[in-house]
């Protein structure tokens, strides 16, 4: 079963300054987030499809993952959060192709 995996950005109005996130990590099944520093084994973050897509909903092909256009802003916290959607690394050409039209990104 192939193993997708999500991954967020926090960037704030300090960090952006600096030219970089002030958090990053990946996304748990169950929706907690992780910053890349407590993760010991990123397959542990696996999950499939469907229960990525309930947390992204990727516009954009980057290439060999997809991300969200529309990012989460929460003023009172001067936090910004972007998503990803990785797809499995030995997915084939043309199985990324399918999950593109799937997805329907630009």
């Amino acid at each position: 079963m192939p193993h997708f995996h999500v991954t967020y950005e926090i960037v704030t109005s300090e960090s952006a300054e600096d030219g970089e996130a002030a958090e990053h990590g990946y996304v748990h099944a169950n929706g907690g987030r992780d910053p890349l520093d407590q993760i010991e084994n990123s397959a542990d973050y696996a999950m499939d499809l469907r229960t990525a897509l309930r947390h992204c909903s990727p516009q954009w092909d980057c290439g060999r993952w997809f991300e969200q256009e529309s990012q989460v802003e929460d003023y009172s916290t001067d936090e910004t959060i972007g998503y990803a959607l990785h797809p499995p690394r030995a997915i084939t050409p043309s199985s990324y192709a399918r999950l593109r039209r799937l997805l329907k990104v630009r």
